[in-house]
């Protein structure tokens, strides 16, 4: 039944926690044509955390088609990689098939990973480094890891479709041990394009560098040519490009003149393709020069561009927006040609100058020609990270705007999701705190928090319902119930102080940007212990006005606490000359009385009885045994008829036909009994098992000794002492000796409870031990109607821790007379 009552709250519990974890992962998952970076950190440590990780590159639709043309088109294109590309220069393991082999795709994620590694630096994202890179699903050989740690790329070719996605590893540590971090990056994404990037420049002094000439990408021809600066004031002591007249300084009237481009002069003679520009891989492109002149009245100075196979159409490019160049005659100015209109492409380039016969001749000059034609990704990111972190650090004070984000924090470490996706630039708002170590936000000492605070509410609760229940007689404490929506407000307390703890992002599911920092929670923990520790205490107070009516089980064996009626004649304590030593009653003025030579007294029909006065052993005088009759009872075992003295107890009393006991004690009543041995209890045992049920037997005697001297085989015996081997500690009665009844009480079939020598485990542990073991052991028994028998020996305690014993039962037996 309890189980099913906290299962709504173990439910809802539930759902928080998944619906915590799930935004992060839902954004993580896009559509068609689109990138998506996904990462993994696993670091650990405490000042420097140091790991590794892995980081997927997956691209759909068109974007994954544009990433496989441009690996195809350059390392199925060009034998060695040309001029002006990052790598220029590097074998790209062509095979001339028109398709992407593993041996020319293993060209590629090399650069990809020279690129990430940065000659030893790393890549720097968010608050880690990261080096080195390699592929995830390592080989024998290059070309079958490319195959195994790739999807999409090996054997395809320019009709085929479906995504890609690389896959590599890396080692990490941290570059920061306190920083506040952005949490959206874009390195990783635009690594897959920076291969690609292209720049084709002109040497700042023109001179040429091996086999390339020093007017490069622009070809010395058709008079074009490199002229020094020596005894040119124009040209501000550089050298220049151009097709005038050196003598002269001046375009001769009549000149036409053009200078083509080459992207890679040193190879285009055996292969064409090196000829023109490659326009296919740029995301942008852009070319810039400085010039210095004019350029005269009939003469034209064009940047145009054609397409191969012929270059037979040349097509005429605008200067910044202007279709001729603006007059510089005092010095160099700097022009700027947009080329968006051959992306995609391969073109030519050429300058072309013209001059007609009149008119005042140009003097214009060239230098510093660069090209410009960058690659990085265009379109839409998605971007998923999960940081798993073991040590002192700690994430806080999280600034998220447009992306996903949730903090799981555990005694270990910290765990970190993060989801989010843009085109152009990334969500720069988006950022976090992270400190290798910070007192307010420790994981760990925020987890002692959690367990000090969940610890005090259950405590505290518990012990205001002990004090309420307490406050009660033995009769009506049965009957004393928790009051279930505190109790329960606190376990729905525990449960919040636990999940903020663990997920301290979880109110970000429901719209909140709310996130519960470490110094929020120190505050928060210990508030809600003592408020609801403090008002459980007032509550329970406050009912003690009202005490509950006695117990009454619904199915079961039925007890009630039985209150021994006073001997007859018994009067007021006002009257009151003294107690009788049997009943524990008073005894009144006019009360028939007998007293024992040791002095004690007694009711005269208590001392009727008795065969023994209970405090010195010495026989009850004659007189007084003379007065009592004899009587005659049924056995209740036998069923045979058999006289006894009257005023003994037939529970004591032996038959002398059955050997049994003439009466029976009633199940599921709990009985206090003061006896010299063990000897009575056990017979009413035995016969309470007659029927199978249980029993058990808690003793600080040794168990072979008793079943030897009574002959209890088959009963349970557990030892209590702190001394034997396998005993129960007297000082740890609770809860060690709560869970040696517990089976016996559920097996739900009533049996027998014997607690012997219990003034022996009072001498070892302490009175108030026992009781709050007694009451809680005592409680367990009555609900499951389990008979408790508990034995005493004479004079091993004082009177009022007797009676202080006896509240906790329905029945007290003085025994101490008989053998």
């Amino acid at each position: 039944m309890r189980g099913r009552r906290n299962a709504p709250l173990a439910f809802v519990l539930f759902l928080l926690t998944f619906w915590s974890v799930l935004p992060v992962l839902v954004r993580a998952q896009g559509s068609g044509g689109q990138l998506t970076v996904a990462t993994d950190y696993e670091l650990f440590g405490t000042s420097d955390l140091r790991g590794g990780g892995h980081v997927t590159w997956t691209l759909t639709g068109d974007k994954a088609t544009d990433l496989r043309m441009k690996i195809l088109h350059l390392f199925d294109t060009y034998p060695t990689i040309p001029k002006g590309f990052p790598s220029e220069g590097l074998a790209t393991g062509r095979i001339p098939n028109q398709v992407l082999d593993a041996a020319e795709g293993v060209t590629y994620t090399n650069l990809l990973e020279e690129r990430l590694e940065a000659a030893g630096k790393g890549t720097i994202a968010q608050y880690m480094r990261l080096y080195p890179f390699d592929l995830r699903d390592k080989a024998a050989d290059e070309p079958s890891s490319f195959a195994r740690s790739t999807s999409g790329l090996a054997g395809t070719d320019a009709n085929t479709t479906g995504d890609v996605e690389i896959r590599f590893l890396f080692q990490a540590n941290t570059s920061t041990a306190d920083g506040r971090v952005e949490l959206a990056t874009r390195v990783l994404a635009d690594s897959l394009y920076e291969p690609f990037s292209y720049r084709a420049s002109q040497s700042a002094s023109l001179a040429a560098s091996g086999l390339y000439p020093g007017s490069w990408p622009f070809l010395p021809e058709d008079g074009w040519h490199v002229v020094n600066a020596s005894g040119r004031p124009a040209l501000g002591g550089r050298s220049a490009f151009w097709a005038g007249n050196d003598s002269t300084g001046t375009y001769d009237n009549g000149t036409d003149a053009a200078t083509r481009t080459s992207m890679d002069p040193v190879f285009a003679p055996t292969l064409s393709s090196y000829t023109p520009f490659d326009f296919r891989y740029a995301s942008r492109a852009w070319a810039t020069f400085s010039y210095t002149g004019t350029v005269g009245p009939g003469d034209s100075l064009r940047l145009q561009y054609a397409y191969p196979p012929a270059y037979a159409v040349w097509t005429n490019l605008s200067f910044s927006n202007r279709p001729t160049l603006p007059p510089s005659p005092s010095g160099w100015s700097n022009a700027t040609v947009n080329l968006t209109a051959l992306l995609g492409q391969v073109a030519r380039l050429r300058f072309h100058f013209v001059s007609d016969n009149t008119g005042r001749p140009s003097d214009v000059f060239i230098r510093d020609f660069a090209l410009e034609a960058p690659a990085s990704y265009v379109g839409e990111v998605v971007q998923s990270d999960i940081h798993y972190l073991i040590g002192t650090l700690s994430f806080s004070n999280p600034d998220v705007s447009s992306g996903g984000l949730q903090l799981i924090r555990t005694p270990g470490g910290e765990l970190l999701t993060y989801g989010t996706r843009w085109e152009g630039s990334p969500p720069a708002n988006d950022t976090i705190q992270f400190r290798t170590f910070d007192i307010l936000d420790s994981p760990q000492i925020l987890f002692g928090v959690m367990l000090v605070a969940a610890y005090g509410i259950s405590r505290m609760q518990q012990a205001a319902y002990e004090t309420y229940r307490e406050a009660h007689e033995a009769i009506y404490r049965p009957g004393v119930h928790r009051t279930k929506w505190v109790h329960r407000s606190g376990k729905v307390a525990i449960g919040l102080l636990i999940l903020l703890y663990f997920i301290p992002t979880a109110f970000l599911v429901t719209g909140f940007r709310v996130v519960v920092s470490g110094l929020v929670y120190l505050f928060l923990a210990p508030i809600v212990a003592l408020v609801l520790g403090l008002g459980t205490r007032r509550h329970y107070r406050r009912r003690l006005a009202q005490p509950p009516s006695p117990a009454v089980r619904e199915e079961g064996p039925l007890v009630h606490k039985v209150v021994l009626p006073p001997p007859s004649g018994a009067t007021s304590a006002a009257g009151a000359i003294g107690q009788c030593t049997h009943c524990l009653r008073e005894i009144g003025e006019g009360d028939p009385t007998y007293e024992c030579t040791c002095g004690v007294s007694y009711h005269r029909s208590c001392a009727m009885s008795l065969t023994r006065c209970s405090n010195c052993h010495t026989s009850i005088a004659p007189t007084v045994l003379r007065g009592r009759k004899q009587v005659s009872l049924r056995c209740e075992s036998c069923g045979e008829n058999q006289t006894i003295l009257e005023g003994s107890d037939p529970r004591a009393a032996t038959c002398p036909s059955c050997g049994g006991l003439l009466g029976h004690l009633d199940e599921g009543k709990r009985y206090l009994i003061l006896a010299n041995n063990p000897a009575i209890a056990l017979g009413w045992i035995r016969e309470l098992v007659k029927s199978g049920r249980p029993a058990l037997c808690l003793t600080p005697a040794s168990p072979e000794r008793l079943r030897l001297e009574f002959d209890v085989k088959t009963m349970s015996i557990v030892q209590v002492s702190s001394t034997a081997a396998g005993g129960i500690d007297p000082k740890k009665l609770d809860p060690l000796g709560l869970r040696a009844i517990l089976p016996l009480s559920r097996q739900g079939q009533g049996g027998v409870i014997l607690y012997d020598g219990l003034d022996e485990v009072i001498a070892e542990a302490s009175l108030g031990d026992v009781i709050r073991f007694l009451r809680k052991a005592n409680d367990m028994a009555f609900v499951h109607g389990v008979t408790v028998i508990a034995r005493l020996a004479p004079r091993r305690l004082s009177d009022d821790d007797v009676k202080r014993l006896n509240a906790e039962f329905d029945e007290y037996l003085d025994l101490s007379s008989q053998v």
